[in-house]
């Protein structure tokens, strides 16, 4: 016997004893009337100790010893159910063995008052514990859950359940999108209206804490619960998106965390798993270039999901590729993982990555990103990102990689920055490449991603955390924005359906105001525009648009079988010329000259026009 059990293990024991025995006189008086005979207490005592024995032997083989009260349910019904069986059946043995002069109906009596004792008894127990009929305990926080459907009934299921003395979450009731709910029970509350009547409700019942308890509440959605709770003073809490969720995770407490900005712009679910994407990757040799940075490191992480024969991990950073194969190897997943400190402009150390690891799939995600940084400095993001992609494209062709990925960027749709027209030469390598047939190429172009490396959130978090102000380039300037596991998501969906020379873009949603962005932040952390802190608008950095751009005038919108994923149909690509323009491209940026290399990135890539400059 376990010890530090045995004082719950005795306090069962005394209570089973009572109970069967208060069920054998309930018995009694029901059989006799209300009047036992004498010779009948004497035969109950003289059979007592072994039915004591033989009931107690029944409820232990039956389970009862061993679940918690507080969890009863219906596993717990049938634990009982065959723990009085079997007590009922030893009483009646017993009472042949010994020809007691009882009758035998007493058997179906004792089972039934056993069962109604037993029963009564934890429902009784469960019941207190959550609060429903007394106890004692932290004074409990009011709380109003957003959404009725299982999640929801779940969660309150498990604030009833809280253990005495800590401070828990007392569901008062529910509101829910769906209108045909409203003024209906769910789990014994009220559902008090749709998310339209919140701001009443929330005035009504006066709630401390709301819970938005639907992982799959549209952004826009939340937006309206989170401006009903500020106005109301009411702190808001939420389950994490199902992007958060691992496979087969279940939405608990545990898990409830306060609402974030990624909440506020969208929560449209993407599979975490995916057949066709697992059909992609499964036994292939995988290389992820930029594999130490934001999105590199998301894609290795959702790559190792799908059981690739290995992973090569290629950066020129050594801290982020340090710590990623770190993060990796402590998986311990069934593939070798292999991390190289390359630069991808170093055409011998990329052939050497291709000669040793021979991979058949390579994710394209290093690239210098910066547009302000990069407008100043021209050379380098030829250097890094064209050369860098036409020496990696140059390999896998020679490597005979079946598929070839590059992540893009919206800003090379008709571009206004040396970053964006640096990513459309990209794109033109690629789509060059994949004229050969020798395997598949293809590139993904999404938007702003939130919480990546050098992003605009985490440029707003700092700048909250000194004071202020936050600084915004223009009142009017608008972004598309998603999160980083979606998008890495999106990427491989789209990845999985390239057929070889495509574009495709991923659904970012409609442009959010970089403005509301900040205000959003300012209003997570608790202060006030204006009173705690300001914002600043500091006009239209270097390269920078407006709005940004999905697509240009000159290419096709195709939809794919994929609902949240475009390709766009570009003119096919003459590979000599562009070899010819690319060849002097990186010619004269190694020259540093900054107006000449704007120049020559306007040769290759004709919709170029710097953002000083008006577009026709």
């Amino acid at each position: 016997m376990n010890l530090r059990k045995a004082p719950r293990t005795l306090v069962l024991t005394g209570g089973y004893v009572a109970l069967v025995h208060l069920a054998v006189g309930l018995a009694l008086l029901l059989r006799f009337d209300g009047r036992i005979p004498s010779e009948a207490l004497a035969a109950w005592v003289q059979v007592a100790p072994a039915f004591t024995v033989a009931s107690l032997i029944a409820f232990w083989m039956a389970g009862l010893y061993h679940g918690l009260w507080r969890y009863a349910g219906t596993a717990t019904v049938f634990q009982i159910l065959r723990g009085v069986t079997l007590s009922a059946l030893a009483w009646g043995a017993l009472v042949v063995a010994f020809a007691l002069p009882l009758p035998r109906v007493l058997v179906p009596l004792v089972w039934v008052w056993q069962l109604v004792l037993l029963l009564g008894v934890r429902l009784a127990w469960r019941l207190w514990r959550e609060r429903v009929i007394g106890g004692q305990g932290a004074r409990p926080v009011r709380t109003l859950v957003i959404g009725a459907d299982h999640a929801a009934v779940g969660l309150v299921q498990e604030m009833r359940r809280k253990r005495s003395g800590e401070e828990g979450l007392e569901p008062i009731g529910f509101v829910d999108p769906d209108p045909r709910l409203a003024g209906h029970l769910v789990e014994g509350l009220k559902v008090h209206g749709t998310l339209d009547d919140l701001p009443r409700v929330l005035a009504d019942l006066r709630p401390e804490v709301a819970v938005v308890a639907d992982p799959e509440l549209p952004g826009r959605r939340v937006r309206e619960v989170a401006e009903a709770c500020e106005t109301a003073g009411v702190r808001l809490r939420t389950v994490p998106g199902m992007a958060e969720l691992p496979p087969g995770g279940r939405i608990t407490l545990a898990r409830l965390r306060d609402v974030r900005l990624e909440d506020l712009l969208g929560r449209t679910p993407t599979p975490a798993t995916d057949e066709e994407v697992g059909a992609f990757l499964r036994g292939q040799r995988v290389l992820v270039t930029g594999a130490g940075g934001s999105i590199g490191s998301e894609i290795v992480r959702q790559v190792a999901r799908f059981a690739p024969a290995s992973l090569v991990l290629l950066d020129h950073a050594e801290h982020g590729l340090y710590f990623m194969q770190r993060e990796l190897l402590a998986a311990s997943p069934a593939f070798p993982v292999s991390a190289v400190l390359a630069d991808l402009c170093d055409e011998e150390a990329v052939a050497q990555v291709f000669r040793t690891h021979a991979p058949s799939v390579v994710l394209h995600a290093a690239a210098h990103k910066h547009v302000p940084l990069l407008e100043e400095a021209p050379r380098e993001a030829v250097l890094n990102n064209v050369r860098g992609t036409r020496v990696l494209v140059e390999a896998a062709t020679r490597q005979g990689v079946g598929h070839f990925v590059l992540i893009s960027t919206d800003k090379a749709v008709n571009p206004s920055s040396v970053m964006g027209a640096s990513k459309r030469v990209c794109e033109r390598i690629v789509q060059a490449a994949s004229r050969r047939g020798e395997g598949v190429y293809c590139a993904v172009r999404f938007g702003n991603v939130l919480g990546s490396d050098g992003s605009v959130v985490p440029l707003f978090q700092r700048q909250l955390e000194r004071g202020g102000p936050i600084t915004v380039t223009d009142p009017d300037v608008t972004r598309y924005f998603m999160t980083i596991p979606e998008s890495v998501r999106l990427v491989l969906q789209a990845a999985s359906l390239g057929q070889g020379g495509e574009v495709f873009l991923l659904d970012m949603g409609e442009p959010v105001r970089v403005v509301d962005l900040a205000r959003q932040l300012i209003r997570l952390a608790g202060l006030r525009e204006g009173e705690d802190v300001e914002i600043v608008f500091t006009g239209l950095r270097p390269g920078e648009k407006l709005h940004e751009e999905l697509h240009s005038n000159a290419e096709a919108a195709r939809v794919t079988r994929r609902e949240r994923i475009l390709t766009w149909d570009l003119a096919p690509e003459d590979e000599a010329s562009l070899r010819g323009q690319v060849a002097e491209l990186e010619r004269v940026a190694a020259h540093g000259d900054g107006a000449a290399i704007r120049a020559a990135l306007r040769d290759c890539v004709p919709e170029y026009v710097p953002a000083q400059e008006p577009r026709a």
